[in-house]
């Protein structure tokens, strides 16, 4: 089985870094990250700080905008789980359908089709991949894409948003302050409810019954687990383990990693898979990065898989430049393809090789 925010959303995220909105209400905390740019002057990459490495993060892959993916192990109790992370300036972040989970009775645009777009996520350069949430059956909760809604959104349930830009906002659905002022999604995600809020284990993971954190395998609730989260920066944080694993000692690991908000992805061991490339794809290609001991390689992604994932890919290196998709009006269908915005950005196009 598987913030109050500001007045006004920028259209450039990544151009200028604003200061993270943390908004706490009953029902859940929200995080997201507040990116602002100025239309009276010109920024360019030698004005911005690029995204640097941390003590005890390794990097996995940077661009001239600096780190993009980093990851490090972290242990609760006997058990280690792996996190990769996802840095708000320089990537963006789509989620696709499987081929059979969530159902759909529509043919979507191939943004959100169960295997990577190459021919628009592989020009920006596909960073990493990894895997979603919940089988439907499993009625943990709603999701919609590009104006499709494939499972009605459910309020109070734990939320993933996405926008054209790539941002990602989690929260409690319906919530006073989610999705955030001025946020435009394109698509949304939900499994069961908040993992972690305001910074700690949520009060869910620390009193429900395990066994309401997802169906588990041979009578043990401790089993592989997964989850996304956002830090106090706005970066993403993917996390998960194939060893045993309570829902608490995952929520506690989103915490270790500095994750104020985050909710739990796929369980049991044949679904979590994560990859990560050391160079940005443009075509499927080998990822340095992996989740040990899952059951098959998140290259799976890249040529079709049956339930629902993630796709990260590279921004521009030029802090001007962005990669943008149209957006959804009204409740029809609308595909996603990305272009790149910003003056003089389509020199940054990488060209094909000869």
């Amino acid at each position: 089985m598987g913030t109050k925010g500001a007045s006004r959303l920028k259209v450039f995220r990544r151009v200028l870094i604003g200061t993270a909105v943390l908004c706490f209400v009953a029902v859940g905390a929200v995080t997201y990250k507040q990116v602002t740019t100025t239309t009276t002057t010109t920024t360019t990459t030698t004005t911005q700080p690029k995204e640097r490495a941390q003590a005890a993060w390794t990097v996995v892959s940077s661009s001239h905008r600096g780190v993009m993916v980093d990851t490090r192990p972290f242990t609760v109790g006997s058990t280690t789980f792996t996190a990769l992370r996802l840095r708000a300036r320089t990537t963006r972040l789509a989620w696709h359908v499987g081929s059979a989970d969530p159902p759909t009775k529509v043919v979507l645009p191939l943004d959100a089709q169960s295997k990577v777009d190459w021919a628009s996520e592989g020009l920006a350069g596909v960073v990493a991949v990894f895997n979603g949430a919940f089988k439907h059956g499993a009625r943990a909760g709603g999701a919609s894409v590009d104006g499709v809604t494939l499972e009605p959104l459910i309020k109070g349930d734990a939320t993933i948003a996405l926008d054209r830009f790539g941002h990602w906002a989690i929260g409690s659905f319906g919530a006073p302050n989610f999705p955030p002022l001025g946020f435009k999604a394109i698509a949304y995600r939900q499994n069961l409810s908040l993992l972690v809020s305001n910074g700690q284990p949520s009060p869910e993971a620390l009193h429900w019954a395990t066994y309401q954190w997802g169906g588990y395998l041979k009578d043990t609730p401790a089993v592989a687990r997964s989850a996304i989260g956002v830090d106090a920066d706005g970066n993403l944080v993917y996390m998960a383990t194939i060893q045993h694993a309570s829902p608490l000692q995952l929520a506690q690991a989103l915490v270790n990693a500095g994750a104020t908000v985050g909710m739990e992805l796929d369980i049991n061991p044949y679904w979590p898979m994560m990859g990560a490339a050391a160079k940005p794809l443009h075509a499927a290609g080998p990822m340095v990065l992996r989740l040990e001991g899952e059951s098959r390689s998140a290259a799976t992604y890249f040529y079709g898989w049956e339930r629902d994932f993630f796709v990260a890919v590279a921004e521009p290196n030029d802090f001007n430049c962005q990669w943008a998709s149209p957006g959804v009006t009204g409740s029809t269908m609308t595909p996603q393809p990305l272009s790149l915005t910003g003056k003089h950005c389509k020199a940054l196009l990488r060209k094909p090789k000869k």
